[in-house]
């Protein structure tokens, strides 16, 4: 019986073409570094919702801006502080997933495709100034790791989600 995961190839669905296919290769090139024959990273940026004109939006509660973009049942909300650091965090999450044998990718190397895929994601959206990791319990997922990290700028509000099949 095949595992349903969450899928990766939609990567931001309402904002600019060029900077989205930057986002969407560098994940697929972090996916690939880090996917062996029994266990596959996905990384899917989805929703991303434009907040230009919004501003109704961004006068919201957090929890209800947090519920827009994740609709699975909400465990805890952990806010990253500063919020300069979301790509440490997002770097910590990426290395517990690594493959049983460990990645395909030198440390540098991967380390240097984290950076690349996350300064893409700061271009796609806007500096990030509100990021938080989001442990949730999704149906119909079934994924043995999982982390959502919520990314609000100025102008966007985004879900990035990783998960692990073996």
């Amino acid at each position: 019986m095949k595992k349903k995961t969450r899928a990766a190839a939609n990567r931001g669905e309402s904002v600019g073409g060029s900077l989205q296919s930057t986002v969407a290769n560098a994940a697929l090139l972090l996916e690939e570094a880090m996917s062996a024959a029994d266990h596959a990273l996905s990384i899917d940026l989805r929703p991303v919702i434009a907040l230009d004109g919004e501003l109704l939006i961004r006068r919201e509660p957090l929890p209800d801006r947090i519920r827009r973009i994740i609709a699975e049942p909400i465990l805890n909300i952990r806010v990253i502080q500063p919020v300069s650091r979301w790509s440490e965090y997002f770097r910590s999450a990426v290395r517990r997933m690594d493959p049983p044998r460990g990645p395909k990718a030198h440390t540098a190397a991967l380390d240097a495709l984290i950076d690349d895929f996350t300064r893409d994601i700061e271009n796609l959206l806007g500096t990030v100034g509100f990021a938080a990791q989001v442990e949730t319990r999704p149906e119909g997922y079934y994924a043995n790791i999982w982390d959502d990290f919520v990314l609000i700028s100025h102008t966007h509000l985004a879900r990035l989600s990783l998960t692990v099949t073996d």
